[in-house]
């Protein structure tokens, strides 16, 4: 079994278009799909794994889930969900909490959803085969 491919087709195609709204200057747009993304994955690991996944977009609370059942999580990656979790809503909504989107936020996203994406996939082949 691997990863559920509409899963994680709508996660290529968010992680794509992050990419490409770096490139255009849309910072918090770049910062939702890249929480998108690797929301996606995390959730097309659980639902692999286990047919289920919750009903969250936090994605420390992902990694819980993942870790309740039995993967070893890395620390560094609580620390990049953390930060993007926020971006869901944050980017979304002006005025909520002032954050200056910039190019420098929008290839720190990129990064954090990369480093959980690869995490996913590598979990994956192990587990999944």
């Amino acid at each position: 079994m691997k990863l559920p491919e509409d899963w994680i087709e709508k996660a290529k195609v968010f992680l794509d278009d992050a990419k490409n709204h770096l490139d255009k200057g849309n910072y918090w747009l770049t910062c939702f799909e890249a929480q998108q993304a690797a929301e996606l994955y995390l959730k097309a690991l659980l639902v692999g794994l286990t047919g289920l996944h919750p009903f969250t977009h936090d994605l420390v609370e992902l990694l819980d889930s993942l870790k309740d059942i039995g993967l070893d999580v890395p620390e560094d990656l609580y620390v990049y969900a953390d930060a993007l979790t926020p971006h869901y809503t944050l980017s979304r909504y002006p005025g909520r909490k002032p954050i200056k989107y910039n190019k420098k936020l929008g290839e720190r996203c990129l990064f954090y959803a990369g480093k959980i994406i690869e995490w996913a996939e590598e979990k994956a082949s192990e587990e999944l085969g």
